[in-house]
């Protein structure tokens, strides 16, 4: 028996009898790897790998790069064949230490053992034993997630060959004799003849040995085996052949070929395509090299059927085994979802689905489709589309073949955190959807341009989707996409418009549509109190019909629903905002939907008055009769006014012609947004908004670079110097791009958290903005219960809540106002509302780590000396001194 067979992997915390072998679960990880090589990861994955070796038109480039993978999982643990990681386990496995010590082996005297972890161990081991060039050590170096360099090692030596050196040789030859055996086997004669992958390769290849050595790691798959157990490469094969059966991966995606685009179009969607549609389509059936594609057309035109039409035709033609579709807030990815869905169960077989954001398991429609386990899947003959179980962790969700996600999803690709080659491995087998693209900020811009950087090494495309957005920004994704300094005729303000890139040339093409303009005539109107607006309305609305009030804050929201209530009170008064818990946030949009919604009627839209902020804005499909403003920059003025007769309908005489009416601040100072972008939208706001025409030119005016007297302005400045202030801040996160294609370079060079206190910073870092307080909602009803909001419910706090219960409570969430996230008010508030949660309740399934706020029985709180009630009208609302 070779030494290296009594040396342990793994141990069992539960029985002392049994463990996992090396070789066992070396062979275990190799055979892994192995199958989702050849079997799960999608084809253009496959040849973007042998690409990178400069094998690409060999016939076997594909078996070298699966050899390649399989040498660097069958060493991936070589830092466990060291005395220091033994001696670790040791008194977890009963016998180890004196089997050892028969075999001439002595872990005693070891002092310093946590100095050298096996990942960083192996790394080490490789470059300085066997001379492995750095860009395979440091995969190996890597291989939990984070890049750390190796340098210090030498001086920790009693680590690697024990005590004094007792066994220097001993432990030389046990590391020597596994190298030659993960040599043979992958057929490389020696570590020279080994590949040199550049850095993307390497972030690819890291993402497939984590993958591979999670799944090899779970005792579902691969349980451990008695300590006296020996298994030969025949048995070891079998044990991988049953583990990958019982996991049951879905086979990567295939496209079939689409020779007729309106045909299948019809087919999948159940219409003819329109103009937009049949020119996208066009378009990415004849392109020679899949790229960056911006569709910038208006609302309701089609274009989530038109990005989804042309993933499946890029799939076709080039070896996609998946979509990826982010979306601005997990509001319009959860409105998306059902579409997603419905398009991805007309794919043929079975693959798997995954909605991923911070609150997935409050989505009931997302939860109906998970199947529990992967092996039951055939239980289902309704729907091919399904859940799998594996997927379902936070660090694997872009693993599934269809992704719905909140855009941080996919920033988070540029992101200095641990695991994040996890995120690269499963975006690189997908087309990437992006969709209100114009609702991003600068901020956000810098973890979208490295991203977009990252997504042209993997030769994936990439379809932004917008109905506004700057010229300059247009010219910005084009130009991070396919890394030219080249210049391209941007100046068209035609509109809808298709611009893409082919490889290195860049394309764009007006695209003639076959709807109408709308005329909105625009009045300002000086921003003065609530009666001023109040008396707007009552002439408006006097011959019936139904408003939209929009406005920048929350606070004014309900004053303002307040004011109008009270003075108007034959009106329905509707107020909608992000301050409801979102059980109840949800049923205002059914209940708008149904009242303002594409199909509603004049019964219910008549005499209904809407007033809220800019979650009116979002995805929305709702119409309105008439609509008054606060100012907004531009390309959000042009969203608002999307949702003022979006429809073709009947309208009482006084409004049967849009009319939008802008209330202008006396200081935009006050403002959330922008002085600068407030003041250029005032100057460029005409008298008729003509949609969309208009829309490009408009955006285009606003977000231009000002001329020499505009830039001396205190407000430009004071706006260039805070977009400046927040590139710089992103960076401090931000994974570089600058080294992607080169093998000369190691992910190590790329990648240092040491910025990075946890993931969860990291994760609110490609956000810019202040940190937002989210609280659960229930009120106390007595000593011992808690009820939910609407006294449906009672729960009581000594026990623990079963996992329905639980749910039920994680869905009261409400988002605290601003006040409470400032820096002096954020920890005192955490520490009160966590001190709220029930003893009974920290661990229960969906509690763990929230915190409650309590409502007492007049559904008020007293919270940092304010006094806030909620209520389903108006939400979570402050009640001023005067009202008390």
């Amino acid at each position: 028996m070779k030494t290296s067979e009594l040396l342990a992997a793994k141990s069992s915390f539960e029985d002392n009898t049994k463990w996992l072998p090396f070789n066992v679960h070396a062979s275990d990880t190799a055979g892994i790897i192995k199958r989702l090589f050849n079997k799960w990861i999608a084809q253009n994955v496959r040849r973007r790998l042998c690409a990178a070796i400069g094998i690409e038109s060999s016939e076997n480039a594909e078996e070298i790069v699966c050899n390649y993978c399989k040498f660097i999982a069958l060493v991936h643990d070589i830092g466990k064949l060291t005395p220091a990681f033994q001696r670790k386990l040791k008194d977890n496995i009963q016998g180890l230490d004196d089997r050892l010590l028969d075999a001439g082996i002595d872990l005693s005297g070891l002092t310093q053992i946590s100095e050298s972890p096996h990942n960083i161990a192996g790394q080490y081991i490789l470059k300085k034993e066997f001379e492995v060039a750095p860009p395979t050590a440091v995969i190996v170096g890597a291989h939990h997630g984070d890049c750390s360099a190796d340098r210090g090692q030498c001086s920790y030596e009693a680590n690697y060959y024990g005590h004094g050196k007792v066994n220097v040789n001993e432990w030389t030859q046990i590391r020597a004799e596994w190298m030659e055996y993960a040599l043979s086997v992958t057929g490389f004669e020696d570590v020279k003849n080994l590949p040199n992958p550049d850095v993307a390769a390497q972030m690819l290849i890291t993402g497939l040995l984590v993958m591979s050595d999670w799944i090899a790691s779970n005792t579902d798959y691969f349980p451990y085996i008695d300590i006296e157990e020996r298994l030969n490469d025949e048995q070891c094969e079998e044990r991988v052949r049953r583990a990958w059966n019982k996991l049951s991966l879905t086979d990567s995606w295939y496209a079939d070929f689409i020779a007729d685009s309106d045909s299948f179009f019809e087919e999948r969607f159940g219409f003819k395509p329109n103009s937009v549609q049949r020119e996208f389509m066009n378009v990415v059936s004849l392109c020679n090299k899949p790229g960056i594609y911006i569709l910038e057309a208006p609302m309701g035109i089609g274009k989530t059927e038109a990005a989804l039409a042309a993933t499946e035709i890029l799939a076709s033609r080039f070896g996609y085994g998946g979509m990826f579709f982010g979306l601005p807030t997990q509001a319009t990815a959860n409105g998306i979802f059902d579409r997603i869905h419905s398009w991805a169960s007309g794919t043929d077989d079975i693959h798997s689905l995954r909605l991923a954001h911070g609150m997935t398991d409050m989505n009931d429609e997302y939860c109906e489709i998970f199947h529990g386990r992967a092996s039951d899947i055939s239980d289902d003959d309704n729907d091919n589309i399904m859940v799998h179980t594996w997927f379902e962790g936070r660090k694997q969700a872009l693993l599934s073949e269809f992704v719905v996600a909140t855009v941080d999803q996919f920033l988070m690709a540029s992101l200095k955190q641990k695991h994040v080659m996890l995120r690269h491995l499963g975006l690189a087998g997908k087309t990437v959807i992006i969709d209100e693209c114009h609702a991003y900020d600068r901020y956000m811009y810098v973890y979208l341009e490295n991203s977009l950087r990252w997504m042209a090494a993997y030769n994936v495309p990439v379809i932004i989707l917008s109905a506004t957005l700057p010229p300059d920004k247009r010219a910005e994704l084009i130009k991070w996409y396919t890394g030219s300094k080249n210049s391209f005729d941007n100046s068209s303000t035609a509109y809808p418009i298709l611009t893409w890139s082919n490889g290195a040339e860049v394309k764009q093409k007006a695209i003639p549509v076959d709807i109408p303009d709308k005329s909105i005539t625009v009045i300002r109107r000086e921003e003065n109190d609530s009666n001023d607006i109040v008396n707007l309305l009552e002439d408006k609305l006097s011959d019936g019909g139904c408003a939209a009030v929009i406005v920048n804050s929350v606070a004014y929201s309900q004053e303002l629903a307040d004011t109008i209530a009270a003075n108007m009170p034959d009106y329905r008064v509707i107020c909608f905002h992000s301050g409801f818990i979102s059980t109840d946030r949800a049923a205002i949009e059914r209940e708008l939907s149904d009242l303002v919604g594409k199909k509603s009627t004049r019964e219910k839209r008549d005499k209904l008055i809407v007033v809220g902020t800019q979650v009116l804005e979002q995805s929305l499909d709702i119409d309105f009769d008439y609509m008054i403003t606060e100012l907004c920059p531009m390309d959000l003025l042009l969203q608002r006014s999307g949702r003022l007769h979006r429809h073709n309908r009947t309208r009482p005489d006084k409004l049967s012609e849009p009319e939008l009416c802008v209330l202008i601040p006396e200081d935009f100072s006050k403002s959330v947004y922008s002085g600068w972008i407030l003041t250029q939208t005032e100057k460029y706001l005409p008298d008729k908004l003509v949609i969309p025409g208009c829309i490009p030119e408009l955006v285009g005016a606003v977000y231009s670079e000002p001329d020499n007297d505009e830039q001396q302005t205190a407000e430009y400045r004071e706006y260039s110097d805070e977009q400046k202030e927040k590139k710089q801040r992103a960076r401090k996160y931000c994974i570089p791009s600058q080294k992607i294609n080169r093998s000369d370079s190691t992910l190590s060079d790329m990648i240092n958290r040491r910025e990075l206190n946890n993931d969860s910073d990291g994760e609110a870092a490609v956000r810019d903005g202040q940190e937002t307080i989210e609280a659960l909602v229930l009120v106390k009803t007595s000593d011992t219960e808690y009820s939910l909001f609407s006294r449906d419910e009672v729960f009581d706090i000594t026990s623990v809540p079963d996992n329905v219960q639980a749910k039920l409570i994680a869905k009261q969430r409400l988002r605290l106002p601003a006040f409470f996230s400032k820096s002096y008010n954020f920890g005192k508030t955490i520490e009160i509302l966590a001190n709220s949660m029930p003893q009974a309740w920290r661990n229960a399934k969906w509690l763990k780590g929230e915190i409650l706020l309590l409502l007492d029985g007049n559904n008020k709180i007293n919270l940092l000396g304010r006094t806030y009630k909620y209520s389903t009208e108006r939400g979570f609302e402050e009640i001023k001194e005067e009202e008390s």
